[in-house]
Protein backbone atom coordinates (compact mmCIF):
# COMPACT_ATOMS: atom_id res chain seq x y z
CA UNK A 1 0.00 0.00 0.00
CA UNK A 2 2.46 2.48 0.86
CA UNK A 3 4.15 1.78 -2.17
CA UNK A 4 0.88 2.70 -4.09
CA UNK A 5 1.15 5.55 -2.34
CA UNK A 6 4.20 6.50 -3.42
CA UNK A 7 3.69 5.99 -6.91
CA UNK A 8 0.86 7.76 -6.67
CA UNK A 9 2.16 11.17 -5.65
CA UNK A 10 5.17 10.67 -8.10
CA UNK A 11 2.54 9.85 -11.27
CA UNK A 12 1.18 13.01 -10.36
CA UNK A 13 3.89 15.65 -9.63
CA UNK A 14 5.10 14.05 -13.14
CA UNK A 15 2.08 14.68 -14.61
CA UNK A 16 2.15 17.94 -13.50
CA UNK A 17 5.74 18.55 -14.89
CA UNK A 18 5.11 17.14 -18.06
CA UNK A 19 2.10 19.94 -18.62
CA UNK A 20 3.59 23.02 -17.37
CA UNK A 21 7.08 22.38 -18.40
CA UNK A 22 7.33 20.48 -21.26
CA UNK A 23 4.60 19.82 -24.34
CA UNK A 24 8.50 20.67 -25.57
CA UNK A 25 11.17 17.39 -25.16
CA UNK A 26 13.52 20.00 -24.43
CA UNK A 27 11.21 21.72 -21.88
CA UNK A 28 10.30 18.25 -20.59
CA UNK A 29 13.85 16.79 -19.78
CA UNK A 30 15.40 19.99 -18.64
CA UNK A 31 13.26 20.08 -15.90
CA UNK A 32 12.78 16.10 -15.50
CA UNK A 33 16.91 16.63 -14.28
CA UNK A 34 15.71 18.26 -11.36
CA UNK A 35 14.01 15.46 -10.05
CA UNK A 36 15.52 12.91 -7.89
CA UNK A 37 15.93 9.63 -8.25
CA UNK A 38 12.29 8.24 -7.24
CA UNK A 39 11.27 10.60 -9.68
CA UNK A 40 10.05 12.91 -7.25
CA UNK A 41 10.34 16.74 -7.41
CA UNK A 42 13.57 17.92 -4.91
CA UNK A 43 12.36 18.99 -2.06
CA UNK A 44 14.07 22.39 -1.89
CA UNK A 45 13.39 25.55 0.57
CA UNK A 46 9.68 27.09 -0.04
CA UNK A 47 9.26 29.22 -3.08
CA UNK A 48 6.28 31.07 -1.31
CA UNK A 49 5.51 32.41 2.04
CA UNK A 50 2.86 34.07 3.49
CA UNK A 51 0.70 34.42 0.12
CA UNK A 52 -3.06 33.20 -0.87
CA UNK A 53 -2.76 32.22 -4.35
CA UNK A 54 -5.37 31.43 -6.98
CA UNK A 55 -4.62 30.23 -10.70
CA UNK A 56 -7.34 28.59 -13.28
CA UNK A 57 -6.12 25.24 -15.03
CA UNK A 58 -7.32 23.94 -18.44
CA UNK A 59 -6.34 21.14 -19.34
CA UNK A 60 -7.76 18.17 -21.72
CA UNK A 61 -8.07 15.08 -20.18
CA UNK A 62 -7.05 11.75 -21.90
CA UNK A 63 -8.84 10.70 -25.30
CA UNK A 64 -11.10 14.12 -24.69
CA UNK A 65 -11.48 17.22 -27.10
CA UNK A 66 -12.91 19.49 -24.52
CA UNK A 67 -10.83 20.97 -22.63
CA UNK A 68 -11.55 20.83 -18.14
CA UNK A 69 -11.00 23.69 -16.42
CA UNK A 70 -10.72 23.94 -12.33
CA UNK A 71 -9.96 27.19 -10.47
CA UNK A 72 -7.66 26.35 -7.26
CA UNK A 73 -6.97 28.83 -4.02
CA UNK A 74 -3.49 28.16 -2.35
CA UNK A 75 -2.61 29.59 1.16
CA UNK A 76 1.17 29.34 2.02
CA UNK A 77 2.17 29.80 5.41
CA UNK A 78 5.69 31.73 6.41
CA UNK A 79 7.04 28.06 6.86
CA UNK A 80 5.97 26.65 2.99
CA UNK A 81 3.47 24.99 4.41
CA UNK A 82 0.13 25.06 2.15
CA UNK A 83 -3.57 23.99 1.66
CA UNK A 84 -4.72 23.98 -1.93
CA UNK A 85 -8.66 23.70 -2.52
CA UNK A 86 -10.68 23.36 -6.54
CA UNK A 87 -12.89 26.19 -5.99
CA UNK A 88 -14.03 25.63 -9.43
CA UNK A 89 -14.77 23.12 -12.07
CA UNK A 90 -14.89 19.43 -11.42
CA UNK A 91 -14.06 18.03 -8.06
CA UNK A 92 -15.13 21.11 -6.23
CA UNK A 93 -13.65 20.86 -2.45
CA UNK A 94 -10.80 18.25 -3.57
CA UNK A 95 -7.88 19.84 -1.74
CA UNK A 96 -4.28 18.83 -0.64
CA UNK A 97 -1.95 20.14 1.81
CA UNK A 98 1.11 19.62 3.54
CA UNK A 99 2.21 20.37 7.25
CA UNK A 100 6.15 20.56 6.57
CA UNK A 101 6.17 16.35 7.65
CA UNK A 102 3.16 14.68 5.50
CA UNK A 103 1.59 15.75 2.43
CA UNK A 104 -2.03 14.61 1.92
CA UNK A 105 -4.55 14.67 -0.28
CA UNK A 106 -8.53 14.58 -0.08
CA UNK A 107 -11.89 14.21 -2.09
CA UNK A 108 -14.69 16.65 -1.97
CA UNK A 109 -16.40 14.57 0.87
CA UNK A 110 -13.18 15.57 3.08
CA UNK A 111 -12.36 11.88 2.91
CA UNK A 112 -8.32 11.12 3.13
CA UNK A 113 -7.40 9.68 -0.25
CA UNK A 114 -3.36 9.72 0.14
CA UNK A 115 -0.90 11.03 2.04
CA UNK A 116 3.29 10.42 1.47
CA UNK A 117 6.02 11.49 4.48
CA UNK A 118 8.15 14.33 2.92
CA UNK A 119 9.71 15.47 5.99
CA UNK A 120 12.71 16.41 4.05
CA UNK A 121 11.60 19.89 2.54
CA UNK A 122 9.02 21.82 0.74
CA UNK A 123 6.41 20.27 -1.55
CA UNK A 124 4.46 22.78 -3.78
CA UNK A 125 0.95 21.92 -4.41
CA UNK A 126 1.27 21.74 -8.08
CA UNK A 127 4.73 22.10 -10.27
CA UNK A 128 3.25 25.69 -11.61
CA UNK A 129 4.41 26.79 -8.35
CA UNK A 130 7.35 25.49 -7.63
CA UNK A 131 10.76 26.78 -7.54
CA UNK A 132 12.07 24.21 -9.67
CA UNK A 133 9.92 25.31 -12.27
CA UNK A 134 10.86 28.85 -11.38
CA UNK A 135 14.20 28.11 -11.32
CA UNK A 136 14.47 26.82 -14.75
CA UNK A 137 12.59 29.51 -16.41
CA UNK A 138 14.85 32.24 -14.76
CA UNK A 139 17.90 30.16 -16.05
CA UNK A 140 16.48 29.90 -19.69
CA UNK A 141 15.53 33.44 -19.39
CA UNK A 142 19.42 34.13 -18.16
CA UNK A 143 20.90 31.94 -20.86
CA UNK A 144 18.33 33.18 -23.40
CA UNK A 145 16.74 30.44 -24.90
CA UNK A 146 13.41 30.91 -23.36
CA UNK A 147 12.60 31.56 -26.46
CA UNK A 148 11.07 34.37 -29.12
CA UNK A 149 9.89 37.67 -27.16
CA UNK A 150 5.92 38.40 -28.11
CA UNK A 151 5.68 41.60 -25.99
CA UNK A 152 4.01 42.41 -22.35
CA UNK A 153 0.50 41.42 -20.98
CA UNK A 154 -1.24 42.62 -18.04
CA UNK A 155 -1.74 39.28 -15.70
CA UNK A 156 -2.94 39.61 -12.18
CA UNK A 157 -2.00 43.37 -12.35
CA UNK A 158 1.38 42.87 -12.72
CA UNK A 159 3.18 43.67 -16.70
CA UNK A 160 4.16 39.96 -18.03
CA UNK A 161 7.28 39.25 -21.09
CA UNK A 162 5.55 36.54 -23.11
CA UNK A 163 7.76 34.01 -24.29
CA UNK A 164 6.84 31.75 -26.85
CA UNK A 165 9.53 28.26 -27.20
CA UNK A 166 8.91 25.55 -29.76
CA UNK A 167 10.36 22.40 -31.05
CA UNK A 168 10.45 20.32 -33.87
CA UNK A 169 7.67 17.26 -34.76
CA UNK A 170 9.97 14.25 -33.90
CA UNK A 171 10.12 15.62 -30.26
CA UNK A 172 6.81 14.19 -29.46
CA UNK A 173 7.03 11.51 -27.46
CA UNK A 174 4.59 8.48 -28.61
CA UNK A 175 2.55 7.99 -25.38
CA UNK A 176 1.45 11.73 -26.11
CA UNK A 177 0.26 10.88 -29.99
CA UNK A 178 -1.85 7.99 -28.33
CA UNK A 179 -3.59 9.71 -25.26
CA UNK A 180 -4.39 12.87 -26.93
CA UNK A 181 -5.03 11.96 -30.57
CA UNK A 182 -7.25 15.13 -31.20
CA UNK A 183 -3.88 17.39 -30.75
CA UNK A 184 -0.95 15.05 -31.76
CA UNK A 185 -0.63 13.50 -34.79
CA UNK A 186 2.57 10.74 -35.52
CA UNK A 187 4.37 13.27 -38.37
CA UNK A 188 2.48 16.41 -38.21
CA UNK A 189 3.18 18.49 -34.97
CA UNK A 190 3.84 21.97 -34.16
CA UNK A 191 4.84 22.36 -30.72
CA UNK A 192 4.57 25.75 -29.06
CA UNK A 193 4.73 27.09 -25.39
CA UNK A 194 4.12 30.68 -24.44
CA UNK A 195 5.23 31.45 -20.97
CA UNK A 196 4.32 34.61 -19.12
CA UNK A 197 6.84 35.74 -16.74
CA UNK A 198 6.94 38.59 -14.48
CA UNK A 199 8.77 41.61 -16.07
CA UNK A 200 10.57 42.15 -12.22
CA UNK A 201 10.36 39.19 -9.86
CA UNK A 202 10.56 36.75 -13.05
CA UNK A 203 8.02 34.40 -11.42
CA UNK A 204 5.92 32.45 -13.75
CA UNK A 205 2.29 34.06 -14.33
CA UNK A 206 0.60 31.78 -16.65
CA UNK A 207 1.54 29.13 -19.45
CA UNK A 208 -0.38 28.40 -22.52
CA UNK A 209 0.65 24.76 -24.50
CA UNK A 210 0.22 24.15 -28.26
CA UNK A 211 -0.29 22.28 -30.52
CA UNK A 212 -0.94 23.19 -34.09
CA UNK A 213 -2.40 26.23 -33.08
CA UNK A 214 -4.32 24.44 -30.74
CA UNK A 215 -4.47 24.90 -27.20
CA UNK A 216 -3.88 21.86 -24.84
CA UNK A 217 -3.30 23.24 -21.57
CA UNK A 218 -3.00 26.37 -19.60
CA UNK A 219 -2.24 27.46 -16.16
CA UNK A 220 -2.67 30.64 -15.27
CA UNK A 221 -2.34 32.89 -12.21
CA UNK A 222 -5.44 34.63 -11.03
CA UNK A 223 -4.57 36.85 -7.81
CA UNK A 224 -1.61 36.73 -5.71
CA UNK A 225 -1.80 38.29 -2.35
CA UNK A 226 0.55 38.90 0.08
CA UNK A 227 -0.43 38.51 4.23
Amino acid sequence: MKQHVKKRLSWVIFAGILIVGALLAYNFYSIMNLNDDEGRVNRAEPFYTSVVIGYEEKKLPENGETLEVREYEVTYDEDGHFVSEVVEGPNVGARAEWDGTVYREFNPEGEETNSQETSSGAVAPHPFLSRATNEQIRKWLDDGTLGSSEGDVDIIGRTAQAFVKTESPEAVPAEWVEKYPSIFSEDENEEAVTYYVDANERILLAAESRNNGKLFHSIRMTSFESR
